[in-house]
Parts: structure tokens; C-alpha cells; sequence
């Protein structure tokens, strides 16, 4: 189960105060994932993701990840983004956690998707990759490498 900080609706409606995203309607948890608390949110102004960040990622890396979803968006990669608040800012925090709120892709998780669904998203997925004018040093950000390597570009 991937929702392992509740939220009540009273501090959601706090936080989502500071966003241009309209009122809240009703939110549920995420049931898939493996490291942090997701939840689906719907608003007056759509739908997004909530993302209450646990303990595997340091709180001082996540502006790389939220610059890096939006950078790959920037490039036309098809990619949620980050929502920035009213003040400009990625990052906000709920229940004493780190979170962001994260635009929704329509669509739907395919638990066991046929070969010819899987190799057709694979293609599409390659091709928007190879059109989009990205590189490392088209990259205006930089972290360290949790896996040990020098540094990512920040």
C-alpha cells in the first residue's frame, strides 16, 4: 500500500489554499506504489496528485526530481508536472511531510497489458524521447547522484 501518512481533508484544504487550483471536492488515497503517500485529488479547477514524500528521499533532492519533471515537460515529453503555489514554490509541506501536487495524466495502469499494447506504448514513449531536444546540458539543474556517481546536472 502506498499511503503511509494520512491527511485530513481540513489540513488538504489548508495547503491546497495556496494553489490556483480550485476547492476541494474529494481526495482518496493510492493504493499502488511503493515509497511514498499518493493521493488522487479533485477540485473545482480538475484533477491532480498529491505527494506527501517519505523517508527514502532527502527533502533537499526533491527540487531536482520536480525541476526534472518539468524540464522533460518543457521539452514535449509527456510527463505530470509540477504545480507551483501561489508564491512560485514546488514544494509545500502536509502532515509534517514534504509534498507537492503533481498535474494528473488521463489514463489507466494496465496490470498485465498485452505484448502488442506494451510494444506499442514503448514506441510511442521512444518516439516522443527521440523528438524532443533534450540532453544532459540542456538541462538547467544539478544534483548528486544517490547511487554514488559524482553528479547529475542541476
Amino acid at each position: 500500500m502506498a499511503v503511509y501518512t494520512d491527511v485530513a481533508a481540513e489540513e488538504l484544504e489548508a495547503f491546497l489554499a495556496g494553489y490556483d487550483i480550485g476547492g476541494l471536492l474529494a481526495y482518496k488515497g493510492i493504493a499502488e506504489g511503493v515509497e511514498n503517500s499518493n493521493f488522487l485529488v479533485h477540485t473545482s479547477g480538475g484533477n491532480f496528485i498529491l505527494t506527501l514524500y517519505e523517508r527514502r528521499v532527502a527533502a533537499a533532492d526533491l527540487p531536482f526530481f520536480l525541476d526534472l519533471m518539468e524540464h522533460l515537460a518543457s521539452r514535449g515529453i509527456t510527463c505530470p508536472q509540477p504545480v507551483k503555489n501561489r508564491a512560485g514554490a514546488m514544494l509545500g509541506a502536509v502532515a509534517g511531510k514534504p509534498a507537492a501536487i503533481i498535474t494528473f495524466l488521463d489514463g489507466m495502469w494496465l496490470r498485465r497489458p498485452a505484448a502488442a499494447i506494451a510494444g506499442r506504448s514503448a514506441r510511442r514513449w521512444r518516439g516522443s524521447i527521440v523528438r524532443a531536444p533534450i540532453s544532459p546540458a540542456s538541462a538547467p539543474i544539478r544534483s548528486r547522484s544517490p547511487a554514488g556517481g559524482r553528479s547529475m546536472r542541476r
